[in-house]
């Protein structure tokens, strides 16, 4: 089914149904959605998301989708997104890093910054307020094995505790093991 690939982006304030509408239109074309990511931010919904066609349907695709989305919806569809990829190696060891202080600014630089020199791309990163406390959670890879983990956590949480923040870096699966209601084994 996969001959037509589209990498599709919308953003636009939030309402009720918005996902639905979207999804539909995506299973009247025929189309599957095989990676998607929905969230909110401040209000806005933001969509991005591949679907596979088993012909060519830009063109429809775009007008359809237009005609669900509320005026003044950002709409972005890339073609073949395969193509615009560089030979950058995509698997790696996955951690997490949480960072938690006082909302200030700069904090994403700093963050981001380490993570870049230190050679570890960031995969994902949400953050949630509280008040003028934040907390910043990241999914970052490894994409060479990381001879000295060790140094790069504590280089990182001195880092940020120089910013003010607390912080740790550990792997994805220790992060589950203790952020999820589940049996270790299932976790595993």
């Amino acid at each position: 089914m996969a001959d037509f690939k589209y990498l599709v982006s919308v953003m636009t304030p939030d309402k009720v149904g918005l996902t639905s509408d979207i999804a539909r239109t995506i299973v009247e074309l025929k189309g599957n959605i095989s990676d998607m990511r929905q969230t909110i931010v401040s209000g806005f919904f933001s969509l991005i998301f591949v679907t596979n066609h088993s012909e060519n349907v830009h063109e429809v695709l775009r007008a359809s989708l237009e005609k669900v989305l509320p005026e003044g919806a950002e709409l972005s569809i890339m073609e073949n997104p395969e193509a615009a990829l560089k030979a950058t190696p995509m698997e790696g060891t996955r951690y997490v890093a949480i960072t938690t202080g006082m909302d200030q600014p700069g904090m994403m630089l700093a963050i981001s910054s380490f993570m870049a020199e230190h050679n570890i791309n960031i995969e994902d990163w949400s953050t949630v307020l509280d008040g003028a406390h934040v907390t910043h959670v990241v999914y970052v890879t490894f994409h060479a094995p990381c001879t000295d983990l060790k140094t790069v956590q504590a280089q990182f949480k001195q880092a940020m505790t120089e910013a003010g923040f607390t912080a740790q870096l550990c792997h994805e699966d220790i992060f589950r093991a203790t952020g999820e209601i589940a049996p270790i084994k299932t976790i595993l």
